[in-house]
């Protein structure tokens, strides 16, 4: 059998893929290298992907979890004494600036149902091993299964939504390091841990800490996940445990410390480590890259399973209308959908960079809305990929109150002096 597509990976954008395919009609193979359920960082989704949920008839089936609403997000000083509250609720009551915490083996394995769901097949458990492409043939998938037995599988068109695995592109050495994200996380689940009254209890807590930053993501039933992303040679050179790291963390945080309170790890620790990259190409002849298959991004901002869906979204559109006009396909049907995949990871590189740069710290506690300024980095905040004009130039104008303030020194920082700590 020769399927219409094949579909590396079962996470989010390969889920979301294959859901898209199998809906409009054509037969179409989602290959997922585990079994779900299993554990995956990056809990926090945002607000702007509600559009999407709709859009592929998952609404119901998430609302129906209940998982902990999100309105907005805090970045916290390392004591606690400065912190800037960010409401994706700022210009109304919008239904599409919705969110949620949630848990990623959980939300994974519903979306990869859903697809089953529709018609897909899934087949888990299943490694790629080799990819064959070429214009005007099938494109041929070389597998091997839990038992370790091999086959082949064809088909029209490859989309591969690997994630971090990113198969095609180690094939054909299309990945290209950003050194500057030379980054490590140690993370566990704890409970018992304090959290925000009210409205705000499901926000996100970043917090500027001492040689790095914490994430707290507060999840259904008492739940926190916790995580320290530091730099991959601090971490080494201090000779410490992923364990003995992240509590050595806590312990010079105090605002991170008196969060956690009575709390206690309910996890192990587990690690992660950040080389984001971006790949020359997004597609070629019999595939096109997807997610984090095309581009991994710091998780600081949460925009990672926002970007895999709409591209794989995006991606399986373009895809499906080729199919349906009979055209030939060829890597130039997805030229405009690699630069619309850039221009979205682009803008969000951005703001990673402006995050890791000196200045930043004081350029954000001493915020103001000054032409709008502040209105537009939430807008971004918040998962708007798409921003107009205004609103870029906008942008721009914070990261050059960054670059200014850093050389000419004219924000004062709010810290305490003990805390005016660099969290790179």
């Amino acid at each position: 059998m020769i399927y219409d597509a094949a579909v590396i990976g079962g996470g989010p954008a390969g889920a979301t893929a294959g859901y898209v395919l199998a809906r409009e009609g054509f037969k179409v193979l989602v290959l997922e290298r585990e079994r779900m359920p299993r554990p995956h960082i990056g809990e926090s989704l945002l607000p702007r992907t509600m559009g999407l949920y709709r859009r592929l008839d998952l609404l119901p089936i998430l609302q129906k979890e209940a998982f902990l609403p999100k309105y907005g997000a805090h970045i916290v000083s390392n004591d606690g004494s400065c912190q800037i509250e960010l409401d994706f609720f700022s210009w109304g009551a919008d239904p599409d600036l919705v969110a949620w915490e949630v848990e990623r083996e959980v939300f994974d394995k519903l979306l990869l149902d859903h697809a089953r769901n529709r018609g897909a097949e899934v087949r888990e458990g299943v490694s790629v091993l080799d990819f064959q492409g070429a214009d005007g043939a099938p494109a041929r998938l070389r597998i091997r299964g839990e038992d370790g037995a091999e086959s082949a599988v064809e088909a029209r068109w490859v989309i591969d939504a690997s994630g971090q695995g990113s198969v095609i592109a180690k094939l054909l050495k299309l990945r290209v390091n950003h050194p500057s994200y030379n980054k490590f996380a140690a993370y566990a689940r704890y409970t018992g841990m304090a959290r925000r009254e009210g409205r705000w209890a499901g926000n996100v807590d970043l917090i500027l800490g001492n040689g790095g930053w914490f994430w707290l993501i507060p999840l259904r039933n008492d739940i926190t996940s916790v995580g320290f992303v530091s730099s991959i040679p601090r971490w080494k050179e201090s000779g410490l445990s992923a364990p003995e790291f992240l509590d050595q963390a806590f312990a010079r945080s105090p605002y991170a410390l008196g969060r956690l309170a009575a709390g206690r790890r309910a996890s192990e620790v587990w690690t992660a480590s950040n080389y984001s990259y971006s790949c020359t190409r997004l597609t070629g002849p019999g595939f096109v890259l997807v997610g984090d298959a095309a581009e991994f991004l710091d998780p600081i901002w949460s925009t990672g399973v926002m970007l895999a869906m709409r591209s794989a979204e995006r991606a399986a559109l373009v895809l499906a209308e080729a199919l349906r006009s009979g055209r030939t396909l060829a890597a130039d049907t997805f030229a405009r959908y690699e630069k619309t995949f850039r221009r979205w990871t682009r803008i969000h590189f951005g703001m990673i960079d402006a995050f890791y740069k000196p200045g930043f710290a004081e350029a954000l506690f001493n915020r103001r809305n000054t032409f709008g300024v502040s209105d537009a980095v939430t807008r971004l905040l918040a998962g708007r990929s798409d921003l107009g004009p205004l609103d870029r130039f906008r942008v721009q104008l914070f990261y050059w109150l960054i670059d200014a303030n850093h050389k000419w020194k004219f924000l004062k920082d709010p810290r305490p002096a003990e805390h005016a700590v660099p969290h790179v």
